[in-house]
């Protein structure tokens, strides 16, 4: 004869399954929140460093592009005052060399001073590199205490200028 069933074991089994498949419930939930708070930190993070990326190469395509003008600005300027100085010296038979007395020449300072403001914002050191070159050149050349000496500081001041023009233009691509 088969063994009396208790009446109470049968609730009893039906809780323990009601339980277990809560638990199971619940635990899958919490690994699952766990997993997908996971994955929208990783992708907020990610964003982040996208957005920082971004306006890091906007920065320096602005910087970039902004020292590249003060450049061109300063050779303007230094070429000015060349042309200037050589006009004095033709009419007056003698170089004019520069002196602390001597009037600043036409936007040299202004150019100079963005310049060095605008070198101070790129990263690229070969680029802050010319850019000083250049500068020295450039004051080399409208500092001269003669013809020969003018002449021969601004001699590579355009080849500089081109170099500087193609460092810049290789630059600006991995930027964009």
């Amino acid at each position: 004869m088969p063994a009396p069933v208790r009446q109470d074991s049968e609730p009893s089994i039906r809780w323990r399954r009601q339980a277990s498949a809560s638990l199971t419930t619940s635990v899958l939930t919490i690994y699952k929140e766990r997993l997908a708070g996971r994955r929208d930190t990783a992708m907020r993070d990610q964003q982040y460093q996208r957005e920082r990326k971004a306006a890091r190469e906007a920065f320096q395509r602005e910087s970039i592009l902004a020292l590249q003008s003060a450049v061109t600005e300063l050779a303007e300027a230094a070429y000015a005052e060349l042309d200037r100085v050589l006009t004095e010296s033709q009419r007056g038979g003698q170089w004019p060399a520069r002196e602390w007395k001597t009037p600043t020449a036409v936007r040299w300072s202004a150019a100079v001073l963005r310049l060095e403001s605008s070198r101070a914002r790129v990263f690229d050191d070969e680029l802050r590199s010319l850019a000083a070159q250049l500068r020295n050149l450039a004051g080399d050349s409208v500092w001269a205490g003669s013809l020969d000496s003018a002449m021969q500081a601004s001699q590579p001041l355009e080849s500089l200028l081109i170099r500087f023009h193609d460092v810049v233009a290789r630059a600006l691509p991995a930027l964009y």
